[in-house]
C-alpha cells in the first residue's frame, strides 16, 4: 500500500523560488518545503516532468489555443513544451540535472519518502537522439503516406517515420512512434529502466497497454510484423528486477486491462473505472467494482484526480468531492494525491507550461484533506482486513440506492466506513450491536454522538454524508 504524492516539478520548483525570494532547483528546496509535502502517510512523490524536454514539440505548441485558455497571460517563457516529448532521459539542466534530483531523493529519503519518475515506453521526441542513431527502433512510413497522411508521419534525417498514436485518436503530432517488437529498442528500453533504477525508486509508465504485443499488433497491423514469442512487460520488467528488485512499476493503464499488465509483472495499475464512477454518481457501478477479489484490488491506485484528468474541485460539488475522497481514501490499494488537489485548485495545467495561474485556496478542502490523511494514517489499514459490508435499504430490505459500506478489522477492533453517495438523504438498516461501539468518527467533525446516526435499527445519513463507526471484537 502506497501513498503518492503527485507534484508538477517545473511548476513546484517555480513557486517555491517566488516564495524564497530567489531561483530554486531540486537541489536546494528549503527543509520546510519537503515538510509541507511530507505529510503523515505520504510515502512516494511522483516528480512529473523532470526529463530533458524537445525544443521541436516546444515550437509546434506555440500556437495552441487550449495552452492560452488555460494561462490566458502566457508568456514565452512558460511554455516548456510537453513533458511527454521526451528528448532525452537525463533530469533538466533548469531543475537542477541529474545531481540535483539526487540531492532531493536523499533529502525525501530522510524523511522516510521514495520518489517515482515518468517512463514513456511508446514513444519519444522527434528530435531525440535515437532518430539518427537508431532508426530500426521505429515505424517506417513512405513518400506517398506522408504526403497524403502528413499528419501521421513525418521527414526525419533517418527517412520518413510514423507518429506515435493511440488506435482510438489521431496521432500526436510532437512523438515518433517506437517498435514494441524491435529486439534492438527492447534491449534499449532495459538499458534505460535501469538507467533510472539508479536514480530513482520506480516508474509511472505512460500508456503502458499500447506496448501490449496483441494491442500494439491490432494499432499496427502488418507494419510490425510477426508478434514476438515474449511479452513486452515482462521482457522489460524481468531484466530491470535482476539489478533493482524492489523497483516500483506503476501502469496508466485504460481499456479494462489492468489484470493483463498486473499478471506481465506491474506492482500497480491506474483505477480509472473507480475514478469514473466516483464523478458520475453510479454506487451499483462503484459496488459492482470494489466486488473484485482483495488480491486485484490491492494493486489499485486509486484518485479523484492527476495531471491527465480535470481538477477534482471543478468536476465534484464541495460535498461530493468529500465523499469521493472518503471513499478513495479509505479503500484498498495505493492512493494518489495530486498537488493542489487539497487547495481545491479549479484550473487544470497542461504539461506543456511551467507556470499556473493563481487561486484562491478552498480552506474548508484544506482542513478536510489534513484530517482525512490524519485519520486514514491513524488507522493503520496495512495491518487490517478489509471487506466490503451489504448495506440494505430500510423498508424494501433490498440493496441500498445511496449508501456504500466497508470493514477494516483485525483480532480487537474493527470499524466501518459509510458513504451516503448520493444527493439525497439516506435512512439504511442498521445491524451494529451498539454496546460493541467504542467510537464513532466524521472525518470533517472528529468525534460524534452515536445517537446522531443512529435511531434503533435505522442509520441516517444526509446527503454525500460519511461516518466510520469502531467496534471492540
Amino acid at each position: 500500500m502506497n501513498t503518492i504524492y503527485e507534484i508538477n516539478t517545473p511548476i513546484f520548483l517555480r513557486e517555491v523560488g517566488l516564495r524564497a525570494g530567489h531561483v530554486v532547483t531540486l537541489a536546494d528546496v528549503p527543509g520546510h518545503e519537503w515538510d509541507a509535502i511530507a505529510h503523515p502517510g505520504i510515502d512516494t512523490v511522483w516528480f512529473m516532468g523532470v526529463w530533458k524536454r524537445s525544443p521541436i514539440a516546444r515550437e509546434m505548441a506555440k500556437d495552441e489555443k487550449w495552452l492560452k485558455e488555460a494561462l490566458p497571460d502566457m508568456k514565452d517563457e512558460d511554455l516548456l513544451g510537453s513533458a511527454y516529448s521526451i528528448q532525452e532521459y537525463v533530469v533538466d539542466e533548469s531543475l537542477g540535472g541529474n545531481d540535483g534530483l539526487a540531492v532531493a531523493r536523499e533529502v525525501l529519503k530522510d524523511r522516510g519518502i521514495k520518489i517515482i519518475l515518468d517512463y514513456v515506453p511508446n514513444h519519444v521526441a522527434i528530435d531525440h537522439v535515437w532518430v539518427e542513431q537508431h532508426p530500426d527502433y521505429f515505424l517506417l512510413g513512405s513518400e506517398h503516406e506522408l504526403h497524403k497522411h502528413p499528419e501521421a508521419f513525418v521527414q526525419t534525417p533517418s527517412g520518413i517515420l510514423a507518429k506515435a498514436k493511440d488506435p482510438n485518436f489521431e496521432p500526436w503530432s510532437d512523438v515518433l512512434q517506437l517498435n514494441a517488437f524491435s529486439p534492438g529498442f527492447r534491449q534499449e528500453a532495459i538499458g534505460t529502466l535501469r538507467y533510472i533504477a539508479g536514480i530513482a525508486d520506480g516508474v509511472r509508465c505512460d500508456m503502458a497497454m499500447l506496448m501490449m504485443n496483441t494491442i500494439f499488433k491490432d494499432t499496427w497491423k502488418d507494419r510490425v510484423g510477426g508478434i514476438p514469442e515474449t511479452e513486452y512487460w515482462p521482457h522489460i520488467i524481468t531484466a530491470v528486477r535482476e539489478v533493482r528488485p524492489d523497483f516500483l512499476f506503476l501502469a496508466e493503464v485504460y481499456w479494462d486491462k489492468q489484470k493483463d499488465l498486473l499478471d506481465q509483472g506491474f506492482d500497480l495499475c491506474y483505477d480509472k473505472d473507480l475514478y469514473d464512477h466516483l464523478l458520475h454518481g453510479s454506487l451499483h457501478k462503484i459496488r459492482e467494482h470494489l466486488e473484485h477479489p482483495i488480491e486485484y484490488q490491492n494493486h489499485l491506485l486509486r484518485f479523484i484526480e492527476n495531471h491527465d484528468e480535470e481538477r477534482a474541485a471543478h468536476e465534484f460539488p464541495l460535498e461530493k468531492h468529500k465523499a469521493a475522497a472518503v471513499v478513495t481514501m479509505t479503500l484498498p490499494g495505493s492512493h494518489l494525491y495530486y498537488d493542489g488537489e487539497q487547495e481545491g485548485r479549479k484550473i487544470r495545467v497542461p504539461v506543456h507550461l511551467g507556470r499556473r495561474v493563481d487561486e484562491v485556496p478552498n480552506n474548508a478542502l484544506i482542513t478536510f484533506y489534513d484530517k482525512l490523511q490524519s485519520f486514514v494514517q491513524s488507522k493503520d489499514l496495512e495491518h487490517k482486513q478489509w471487506q466490503l459490508t451489504p448495506v440494505k435499504s430500510r423498508l424494501l430490505h433490498r440493496e441500498s440506492r445511496h449508501v456504500i459500506a466497508w470493514t477494516w478489522s483485525n483480532e480487537e477492533s474493527q470499524f466501518t466506513v459509510f458513504v451516503n453517495y448520493s444527493h439525497e438523504k439516506a435512512v439504511v438498516r442498521s445491524d451494529i450491536d451498539v454496546s460493541r461501539v467504542s467510537k464513532v468518527t466524521d472525518v470533517v467533525k472528529g468525534d460524534v454522538a452515536l445517537n446522531e446516526y443512529i435511531s434503533g435499527t435505522r442509520l441516517k445519513l444526509g446527503a454525500w454524508q460519511h461516518v466510520v463507526i469502531e467496534q471492540q471484537r
